[in-house]
């Protein structure tokens, strides 16, 4: 099973900690679940385009054996509006080009290996933000590649991003309803329509824990995930609680910012000192910090 876990900071108007240390070191403690392929997602609203009318589009692009990830600044302005319009279109005819999804605040990288080449590669200890979570990766039906690893985004909106494990069985039933609605997908992966379906709910309601509440609703399976925006991180699971996902509290100390975290295993909270107020996320119900 895939190894999933989060963190949020208690004091999280000064995000100058190195977050991504934590994360480094939950998805280490849990790295003999998942071997296939390793991702993170962290927050950091310093890292937010000068023009709030522009977005980064992150997608790989296949050289050889080789993936890079690209980052490529969009501007959203009527005047450039055919300009991403043709982009879109580029990319979706290029097929080296593995789409990933939009970025503002949100820095989203992943590949295949292990959590130490994934820092290796991006330097992923060294990142500062608010919040932000990690995957380690076993895959059970779709391909191994760096677009198939977890955080999952989309285009639909920008810095949504999803890590999951479990499985959605109905998977194809609610991608098709996603698709009636225009919405595009660019893997196989199941765990892909979390972050579309909760994208939708976004752009209906605009309520979080609304949306999980749907999810939890409509989705069959075993699957407990965790769900990062700008301004929230949350854990959910299945109605009948078939997957783990647990939280812990660490209240900090000298140089050390106090901070809520959650995952897969107790091993993962240990490791950073997250062991007071542990509980688990209780079945059909979603966990919510916000900023």
């Amino acid at each position: 099973m895939c190894g999933i876990c989060g963190i949020i900071l208690k004091d999280h108007n000064n995000p100058n900690f190195s977050i991504g240390s934590i994360l480094y070191q939950m998805m280490e403690s849990q790295q003999i679940r998942a071997q296939d392929s390793a991702g993170i997602a962290i927050f950091n609203d310093s890292n937010i385009c000068n023009n709030s009318l522009s977005y980064n589009l992150d997608y790989f692009i296949k050289s050889s054996a080789e993936y890079k990830l690209i980052e490529e600044k969009i501007s959203t302005t009527n005047k450039q509006v055919s300009e991403q319009d043709q982009l879109f279109t580029r990319l979706s005819k290029d097929n080296r080009v593995s789409i990933i999804g939009r970025t503002k605040e949100m820095k989203l990288v992943k590949n295949i290996g292990l959590v130490r080449d994934l820092d290796k590669k991006y330097n992923i200890k060294s990142m500062k933000g608010s919040h932000g979570i990690g995957h380690l990766r076993i895959a059970t039906s779709s391909k191994v590649d760096p677009s198939h690893a977890h955080p999952f985004s989309t285009t639909i909106m920008s810095d949504i991003a999803v890590v999951h494990n479990g499985e959605i069985t109905n998977y194809s039933t609610l991608r098709n309803s996603l698709e009636t609605k225009g919405y595009p997908f660019y893997t196989s992966c199941d765990s892909e329509v979390i972050a579309v379906f909760i994208a939708d709910q976004l752009l209906t309601h605009g309520d979080i824990q609304r949306a999980n509440e749907e999810f939890i609703q409509k989705a069959d399976g075993p699957f407990t995930y965790i769900l990062a925006t700008p301004h929230s991180l949350s854990l959910t699971r299945d109605k009948f609680g078939t997957r783990k996902g647990i939280i812990g509290y660490n209240p900090g100390g000298v140089g050390y910012p106090a901070f809520w975290a959650m995952a897969t295993d107790l091993s993962a909270l240990d490791i950073v000192g997250a062991i007071e107020d542990v509980k688990a996320a209780p079945p059909g119900k979603s966990i919510i910090f916000t900023i």
